[in-house]
């Protein structure tokens, strides 16, 4: 079967996120095509898409997308014998293992039974709040979003966000920061609730599952409505962030930069194994020295939005305008 090859490429690479980097489960670090469709799982996300390839069959996933993404052809040729998938183009072609036999427990997965627009801010406010859900897994709930009828939020005790907006959900629940983060880059207008399930889908037809759990959440409203005393924080800070990154980003666990307030001066630094960075600004802040962390994405979208912030003992907030962030402080 000839199929267009870039086509084929974004649709697989639409379902990457449900592909597992360790198998833990049989076939989730593959791409399965059944039923006109192709899907993947890995426990903790589900994603599927309308791809009909003539054949029914778990195709390794890695190899399978590192070459479409090298070939050249506009057009490939995919043919199914008993265990591979040939893929050709022009005097090349090339066999990727294949298991005919699908055991993906993607059934497991419960399927909705009806979809209500989603608000199109979500992704927004998906993409604020995960900064601040921890890496921690020794504390469950501060790893995941909380995504209620009017609000998504998320606290790791150190930070937290709060988004209010319509999400399209009955019943508020937990998903972790990991899986609903990739709602993110993929256009979804639908949300669906199922018992374990939370189901996203775009215009295309791509469906994003992520487990919903049904647990306590700190109430956040009195840090959330504290106030403090005005700061501006200088412009620039996104190309200051830009450069701090280079080392804070070598902590793939704990990738933040510190934000230093002093008399008249703001100092920003990053730092990894291999380096750090620099850079200090002036700003209007004469009380005592405080210094804080966050991620560099998160510094970058909120300073985007409004440099203004308010500090009183123990915290920052930033208001920013559709959402709210605090953070803990620290003496310097």
């Amino acid at each position: 079967m000839k199929i267009d090859r870039a086509e084929l490429l974004r649709k697989l690479e639409a379902v990457a996120p449900g592909l597992a980097i360790k198998e833990a489960v049989e076939q989730s670090s593959c791409f399965v095509f059944a039923g006109g469709r192709v899907v993947t799982f890995n426990d903790e996300i589900a994603c599927g898409i309308d791809c009909d390839l003539g054949f029914t069959g778990a195709v390794a996933a890695r190899p399978l997308l590192d070459l479409l993404a090298k070939m050249a052809e506009a057009e490939v040729d995919v043919e199914a014998t008993d265990n591979e998938l040939i893929v050709k183009g022009k005097r090349r072609r090339a066999g990727i293992t294949m298991e005919a036999e699908i055991t993906l427990p993607i059934g497991s997965v419960e399927q909705p039974e009806a979809w209500v627009d989603m608000d199109p801010e979500f992704a927004d406010a998906i993409g604020v709040v995960q900064h601040c859900a921890s890496k921690d897994a020794n504390n469950f709930h501060l790893t995941c979003v909380h995504v209620t009828p009017d609000c998504v939020e998320a606290c790791d005790n150190f930070q937290l966000a709060r988004y209010p907006l319509a999400t399209g959900v009955t019943e508020a629940c937990l998903v972790k920061r990991d899986s609903v983060k990739h709602v993110t880059g993929l256009g979804m207008t639908e949300v669906a609730e199922t018992k374990t399930w939370l189901h996203f889908r775009n215009p295309v037809g791509l469906t994003l599952s992520v487990r919903r759990e049904l647990g306590d959440f700190e109430n956040l409203d009195k840090i959330l409505e504290s106030d403090g005393t005005r700061c501006t924080l200088p412009g620039g800070l996104a190309e200051a962030v830009d450069k701090a990154e280079i080392f804070s980003a070598e902590n793939s666990e704990n990738n933040i930069v510190t934000i230093e307030l002093k008399s008249g001066q703001l100092r920003l630094r990053g730092m990894g194994p291999n380096g750090w960075y620099e850079e200090r600004k002036d700003v209007t802040w004469e009380n005592d020295p405080m210094s804080f962390n966050m991620a560099p994405k998160l510094l970058v979208d909120i300073t985007a939005r409004t440099n203004d912030c308010y500090i009183a003992p123990g915290r920052l907030k930033i208001d920013g305008g559709k959402f709210t962030y605090v953070t803990c402080l620290g003496a310097v």
